[in-house]
């Protein structure tokens, strides 16, 4: 068996730990690359469940979010680019969402004011 001294073994710690951080890094870019772009949002996908996401901007919970205002919906967003019922989502990748839907990520769109 080798003497391992403890440059040697530093070396192979910092090694093994980023292999596994390369590791984890691709299998999450994988996750989020099977929703490609023109898809439609749902709001069981796990992500968009986070961010609060509703597909109609009146079903957002008024207790778990209280900021939301009912002038507050997709196609008044700054991700938002389409037309008055549905379009593409920057936040979410370009995926399709309803113009009246919502999410906690909503910033609002100084020209839709």
């Amino acid at each position: 068996m080798k003497n391992l001294n403890r440059r040697i073994f530093l070396i192979q710690s910092a090694a093994l730990t980023s292999a596994t951080l390369a590791t984890q890094v691709s299998a999450s870019d994988k996750k989020m690359k099977a929703a490609a772009p023109g898809e439609r949002l749902s709001e069981a996908d796990s992500y968009p469940k986070s961010m609060g996401f509703k597909l109609e901007s009146k079903n957002v919970d008024k207790t778990r979010y209280p900021r939301h205002t009912t002038e507050q919906y997709c196609s008044r967003c700054q991700l938002y680019e389409g037309n008055a019922t549905e379009g593409e989502c920057s936040f979410y990748g370009g995926r399709i969402v309803p113009a009246a839907g919502w999410c906690k990520n909503f910033k609002l769109n100084k020209s839709a004011a």
